[in-house]
This record gives structure tokens, sequence and C-alpha cells, in this order.
């Protein structure tokens, strides 16, 4: 009689663990499973209802981009780009990472999933974006400019030689003296602005042609701040509207696959 109860107790226990996490629905043949559910529910502080719709949804992005390759060489090398913007290395970033609870191989993950997502775009969107016109950009810019603002001075040192090579090898060696300055953002061609906003603290500018000799920069620091002009502004404005029109044609794309994909209800 013990026994049976024993044997009935595990049964049950069993069977409740199948139902904490059970598959609750699938979608194109791509399971969601109850615990999910729940995560995701508790994750974005949504109702059930509201985190089923996000996993569809999900699932249906899944389902789009199954065929689109990405190989592990092509997560190296954004992992290593985004390291480099961020001027740490790869072994600090995970450091980071992992001191704000993410798992490295979960932020690998997501970096896969970026690329796949961009590559989609490119092969089955982009086509239906044009370019911004000059009013949609000042109408961009009117919106966000209390959020543009750059460094109203930066620090560099400065390397300057004859030979272009010459100045590479010695930048690469570390084996070169250089002169500190301090350069006004107001003061700079926007060519050159663009340049060193784009090179991070402790990175180093590609030789440029200064006439009859090379010069080649080190950004030591970027301070102060100053309001971005809208012609200053035009290049990060035509990467927002972008940015913008990529994620509503992404958008819209996606809740039309949704209306197609075959959704099937379990519990």
């Amino acid at each position: 009689m013990k026994k049976a109860i024993f044997l009935l107790l595990i049964m049950t226990i069993f069977s409740n663990a199948k139902m904490i996490n059970s598959v609750a629905m699938s979608v194109n043949g791509l399971a969601i499973t109850t615990a999910e559910i729940k995560a995701v529910s508790k994750q974005y502080r949504v109702s059930k209802d509201k985190a089923v719709d996000m996993l569809v949804m999900d699932r249906v992005q899944q389902s789009a981009m199954k065929d689109i390759p990405v190989t592990n060489a092509e997560v190296q090398e954004r992992l290593s780009l985004i390291a480099k913007q961020n001027n740490i290395t790869l072994s600090k970033m995970k450091s980071v990472l992992k001191s704000q609870g993410v798992r490295w191989s979960k932020y690998q993950d997501k970096i896969r999933n970026v690329i796949k997502k961009d590559k989609f775009f490119r092969m089955k969107i982009a086509q239906d974006i044009t370019p911004p016109s000059k009013t949609e950009l000042k109408k961009l810019y009117d919106k966000t400019k209390k959020t543009l603002f750059i460094p109203s001075s930066i620090s560099v040192v400065e390397y300057k030689s004859k030979n272009q090579k010459s100045l590479q090898e010695a930048i690469k060696a570390k084996k070169i003296k250089g002169k500190w300055k301090r350069l006004y953002t107001k003061d700079l061609e926007p060519s050159m602005l663009n340049i060193l906003m784009r090179t991070p603290n402790g990175g180093y500018t590609q030789p440029m042609n200064a006439g009859g000799e090379y010069i080649a920069y080190k950004v030591v620091s970027k301070s102060g701040k100053r309001a971005m002009s809208f012609e200053l502004a035009q290049p990060i404005l035509s990467r927002m509207y972008q940015r913008e029109q990529q994620d509503k044609l992404l958008k819209e794309y996606f809740a039309k696959e949704k209306l197609k994909a075959k959704i099937k209800k379990l519990r």
C-alpha cells in the first residue's frame, strides 16, 4: 500500500514537471513552451496574452529567416567591432557582460540574430527604402536636435612622417613620438571631425595626406558638449532615418507573415 502511494506521488510530481515546461503551441513547426511564456511575461512585465504574442512574432521571424546563413566568423567580426568601438578587448567585454548578468553564449546568439536580421533586410526589403529628402531630414532634426551633441574639444596626439608606410609601421610598433594637441570641434572641417568622432578614445586614425607629409592622430579624449548644427548632423540623421524605415518595414513584413503563419495551440 505504501509502495503504491509512493509510486503515485512520483507519477504526480513527474506529471506536474511536464506541465511546468510543456509545449503550449507551435508556429510554423517551432515550439513555444509554457516556461517561455511565463519567463517573457515576468521579464517584460506583460500579461500572458502579450507574452504569447511576443513569442509568436519571434517564431514568425525565426521561420522567415531560417535560411539566412550566419557564420561564426561573422559573429566574431561583429563582436570585435563592438569591442573596438567601446575601446575595450573582447576579454574585457566578456567580463563586463558577466558582471551585468549576461552570459557570453547568450550575447553571441543575440549578435547572430542581429546579423541575420540585417542580412534578411538587405535581401528582402532594402530596395523599398528611398533616400530621405532634405525636408524629411530637417523634420527629424527638429524632433531630435535636443539629443544631438558633439564634444566641444578633442585631445589628440599628432604624428607626422614623409612616408605613409613608415608612419603606419611606427604607430603599430609604438616607436614614434608625437605632439599633444587640443582640437576645438567648431574649427574642424566636417570630414576631419567625422574621422575623429568615429575614432574611439585610445584609437588611431589612418594616415592622411596633408600635402608633402602624412599625418595621423591618436584620440586621447573627448570633452565638453555643444549642439550639432543641421549640416553637421545630416549623416547621423540619414542613418537614423534609414534605421527608422528599416524597423517600420520589418514590422510590416513580419505582421503580414504572422497572418499567414500556421499556429497550433496545444494548451
